[in-house]
């Protein structure tokens, strides 16, 4: 059967994690930071040296588990990774992988999966589990779990399964890193709450425990009666970006040929895939902004003086402007279409316009803009590379070329102090 490939499920299919959201979850028996864990029962377990694990064998060591399951990309991606860890620090830690998921599906996962066979990455596997759930209750994973002399050290996030904090728990015996919450409610910046309060702005950089909100949340806060209008969490470049959606919606990637950077660092506005970790860069490099105002404003409006806000505390502006860029364009062609073969695929896109969103979602080319109006039904072609693609796209009349067009560009500058 063929699958049409739509706007919707490309944002979806990129989205690292998996998420088990508006679940009502039994909190009564989890464990905190700091709780001794309790005796735990031997468990059935895939890829190790019996079919079986007794968790209290490993007091003596740094016990990691490492909750996952066959829906989330990200943790399936992170095995190679969590595998070269363990063969670091060989017997000063265990890393051991937890699914709810049955025997019946893990086993076909990984005698089916194409990418832990090329990197031989079979880690350690708890299946069917519950307990453990019970005790590091979430609804998204990836979820870290550091355990060391029979009670809890963290409850974080995968950025954290290296050697360096592994090295760290046995020397110190504690690990000071972001806490997991997926059932935290807090919402305000902590200290900072007074009933007289008629109005400010706060800006800061991470903070630990505060519950992570999209778009720009405005809210009566409890305590005050004053409207909040927040972002958590957020980094520079991410903020300034969602505002730009909420005052002028654009319809397309924000991909690096839509962009100019004219800043010391890039590194200190965007994280860089495949770094240092999502989390740990936001520790370093995120803010957190709140508005507490008497009145509250519509969501566009509010938008426009939360970037004034930004632009003015944090000594940078984030501009849309229009710029002369070199760009692919899609355009009908007249070139002889005689002898061409249609083309087939098991994947069809709909009209040029979801082609060219298809195109600067790879980061393969540059700005990719669509001329010619094709809305009919194509086998999505091979896009490796510009010849490839032409030759598919000749079969419905059409061409993609380089071209100099005038588009939006996304101006990121460090302004002069």
């Amino acid at each position: 059967m063929k699958s049409y490939i739509i706007i919707i499920a490309l944002l979806l299919g990129a989205m690292p994690l998996s998420a088990q959201k508006n679940k009502k979850v039994d909190l009564s028996k989890r464990l905190n930071i700091g709780s001794a864990v309790p005796d735990l029962p031997i468990m059935d377990i895939l890829n190790f040296s019996s079919g079986t694990i007794d968790l209290d064998d490993y007091k003596d060591k740094v016990l990691i588990l490492d909750f996952w399951d066959t829906y989330c990309s990200t943790c399936i991606e992170l095995m190679p990774h969590v595998n070269e860890v363990q063969k670091i620090v060989r017997d000063k830690a265990q890393i051991i992988t937890v699914t709810w998921q049955s025997r019946e599906v893990i086993e076909k996962f990984f005698k089916g999966n194409k990418y832990l066979k090329e990197h031989q990455a079979y880690l350690p596997t708890i299946i069917a589990d519950t307990l453990l759930k019970s005790y590091f209750p979430y609804q998204s994973v990836p979820q870290t779990v550091f355990i060391y002399q029979g009670k809890v050290k963290a409850i974080t996030y995968f950025d954290y399964i290296k050697p360096e904090y592994i090295e760290k728990l046995i020397a110190d015996e504690r690990l000071d890193i972001p806490v997991k919450d997926d059932f935290n409610t807090k919402g305000v910046i902590p200290d900072q709450q007074n009933s007289n309060l008629k109005g400010k702005v706060l800006i800061t950089g991470y903070q630990d425990g505060l519950e992570f909100k999209g778009g720009l949340p405005i809210e009566r806060d409890s305590v005050t009666g004053m409207f909040v209008t927040s972002m958590i969490n957020t980094g520079i470049l991410d903020a300034f970006t969602r505002l730009h959606a909420m005052i002028s919606p654009k319809y397309f990637l924000w991909i690096p040929g839509r962009m100019e950077w004219y800043v010391k660092d890039q590194n200190d506005y965007q994280y860089k895939p495949n770094s240092i970790g999502p989390r740990i860069w936001d520790t370093k490099n995120a803010i957190c902004y709140q508005r507490f105002s008497q009145d509250t404003v519509s969501t566009k409006e509010m938008a426009k003086l939360v970037m004034q806000d930004l632009v003015s505390f944090l000594g940078v502006s984030v501009t849309i402007e229009k710029k002369e860029k070199e760009v692919v364009v899609i355009r009908k062609t007249t070139k002889s279409r005689t002898g061409i073969e249609k083309p087939e695929s098991d994947r069809q896109v709909e009209g040029m316009e979801n082609l060219a969103f298809l195109l600067d979602f790879s980061k393969m080319y540059p700005p990719t803009l669509d001329e010619s109006g094709f809305t009919e039904i194509i086998d999505v072609p091979d896009y490796s590379s510009l010849e490839k693609l032409n030759q598919q796209l000749l079969y419905y009349g059409l061409e993609a070329v380089l071209a100099k067009r005038v588009i939006d560009v996304m101006v990121i500058r460090e302004l002069k102090k």
